[in-house]
């Protein structure tokens, strides 16, 4: 099976459509030898991927430049399109997959504080960085701004023990009731938001595209785009708004 390379949008967005169709059969207790070609050289993350979904390395063989040689190959046709919603079906059907799998019973809390969550890209070297405005200010005046109702929590880039568990990430998506982060590969997390959670999108440029949008869409979240330099106010007062209605 012919999968594709690329970062964390297109694995989720383009590469895991493609293999949504041949979920079961991948999975089935009696499938038969599989090997995957990913287009470029197998990196861990590769591999974690593949095992949020139940595909670890007793199911499936992760290769890149190595020969094989298959009885039949297999080359999806869907998946190939940048758009979430073009993908609808088969993203919904990895969603509720994985959310099966990794699915942890707990305690109803009631009247708990509402969880938000910030993308920072921090790590130095990295693209795009936004940890300057993303600043401690911002994260002070965002909770003053939304007084005792809320916890403000940050997911860094910088954090190497987070970054290197692709599960941790899930799951701290899962946990947060706000999300806001800048435009970029970050936000495919979103297709783990709970229903009706709010996310603010940091948009960096005028060429950024609505993907994330539409990714919010898919999933119920309350999406709102959020202009380059906007104060914290204006998120506090999004966030107010959103959980209003």
């Amino acid at each position: 099976m012919q999968a594709y390379c690329g970062e964390t949008f297109h694995w989720y967005i383009e590469i895991w459509p493609r293999i949504a169709p041949f979920l079961p059969s991948l999975l089935a207790d009696d499938a038969p030898s599989i090997a995957i070609y990913i287009g470029c050289k197998v990196q861990g993350y590769h591999r974690d991927f593949f095992e949020l979904a139940g595909l670890n390395s007793s199911k499936v063989a992760l290769i890149d430049e190595v020969p094989v040689f298959a009885k039949e190959v297999i080359i999806p046709t869907s998946g190939y399109s940048h758009s979430p919603l073009l993908n609808y079906w088969n993203l919904v059907s990895m969603r509720e997959h994985v959310e099966q799998r990794i699915r942890v019973s707990t305690p109803v809390k009631l009247k708990e504080r509402r969880k938000v969550l910030i993308l920072v890209r921090d790590k130095p070297g990295g693209r795009r960085a936004d940890s300057n405005y993303f600043s401690e200010q911002f994260l002070n005046d965002l909770s003053t701004g939304l007084n005792s109702t809320h916890d403000v929590e940050t997911f860094r880039s910088s954090n190497d023990e987070l970054m290197s568990c692709l599960l941790c990430q899930v799951r701290a998506i899962q946990s947060a009731d706000v999300i806001i982060g800048s435009h970029g590969a970050g936000l495919s997390h979103l297709l783990f938001a709970k229903d009706k959670a709010t996310v603010l999108e940091r948009m960096t440029s005028d060429g950024d595209s609505g993907i994330y949008a539409e990714l919010a869409f898919l999933v119920g979240s309350k999406y709102f785009p959020v202009a380059k330099n906007a104060k914290a106010k204006v998120y506090s007062d999004l966030i107010r708004f959103a959980e209003s209605n």
